[in-house]
């Protein structure tokens, strides 16, 4: 089913639930921001739908303190 959203950003987009979401909304045509702690792992995500499809973020999102910086990054990446 097609989706309403044009960009997500999905964190812990590396493995399990996050991997699994992100994969999804990719072949619903959703241009998806994957984060992750794992580069090797973002960077096979990337390899696989190409950055048309997908843009990967190496971030580990328990580092509160960058966190508002890294929003900024991301909001300049999607505008």
């Amino acid at each position: 089913m097609p989706s309403p959203y044009k960009t997500a950003l999905i964190t812990g987009a590396t493995s399990g639930t996050g991997y699994a979401l992100a994969e999804r909304l990719v072949a619903n045509g959703v241009f998806v921001i994957a984060a992750g702690r794992r580069a090797d792992r973002l960077e096979k995500i990337l390899s696989k739908h190409g950055s048309s499809k997908v843009a990967t973020e190496v971030y580990d999102v328990s580092n509160i303190d960058g966190m508002e910086s890294w929003i900024e990054e991301l909001f300049e990446l999607i505008n």
